[in-house]
């Protein structure tokens, strides 16, 4: 048996939401001292108008260290 890569782990990867605009995103990026190489995705979340209303953001993937 091999030992698995720490990519694999659950761990090495995780996750923040912002609001869905490009200047709060970059900031939430540099905040974080994130880089272009280490983003996995950028998924727009659907904003809600009905009882608990929230405005529209990104989830945004990456990876650790």
């Amino acid at each position: 048996m091999t030992t698995a890569h720490a990519t694999n782990r659950s761990d090495a990867v995780s996750e923040f939401l912002t609001d869905a605009r490009i200047d709060a995103l970059n900031s939430a990026l540099a905040d974080r001292g994130i880089g272009a190489d280490r983003i996995i995705s950028i998924l727009p979340v659907a904003g809600r108008t009905l009882i608990d209303a929230a405005p529209e953001q990104f989830r945004v993937l990456y990876r650790l260290g």
